[in-house]
């Protein structure tokens, strides 16, 4: 007699499925992929004063990071309201991470997602200030010296 090995291998997935094998490596296959997969973290987690380490223990390595020196007055974006408190020539580090940010509409909250900036003004330690863009959103902006 013989056997196909097309039918062959059929019938040994087949009777692998029904051995609940199949299943239980779906499932753990599915609280794997479930497990690594972090959160956005919500804007409002961020907050003034946390420090570099808090920041990395809490939600790992920034997704974007940049250093520039303030050289002007004005800057469009999420920084704008916070620039003007920063001293003309400072060194500011910028870090950037996915986020969302809870909105408010007269048919209900939703969730809108973004990156929340943390900076670093001068080498501190500590988060300086906060900044939020929507996602898609573009800024033009001067008064800046990008250093890397």
């Amino acid at each position: 007699m013989h056997i196909d090995p097309s039918t062959e291998y059929i019938n040994s997935l087949y009777s692998f499925a029904l051995s609940g094998q199949l299943s239980c490596f779906l499932v753990f296959l599915t609280i794997l992929v479930v497990s690594c997969t972090e959160p956005i973290p919500n804007h409002s987690q961020f907050s003034v004063d946390m420090t570099r380490d808090e920041v990395l223990e809490k939600f790992g390595k920034p997704e974007r990071s940049q250093v520039m020196t303030k050289s002007g007055e004005a800057i469009w974006g999420p920084i704008e309201e916070y620039w003007a408190e920063i001293p003309l020539g400072a060194k500011v580090e910028i870090w950037g991470f996915k986020s969302e940010i809870t909105m408010e509409a007269p048919e209900g909250n939703y969730k809108q997602a973004g990156q929340t900036e943390l900076y670093f003004v001068s080498d501190s330690d500590k988060i300086n200030g906060l900044g939020f863009y929507i996602k898609g959103a573009v800024y033009e902006g001067s008064g800046i010296s990008n250093d890397n």
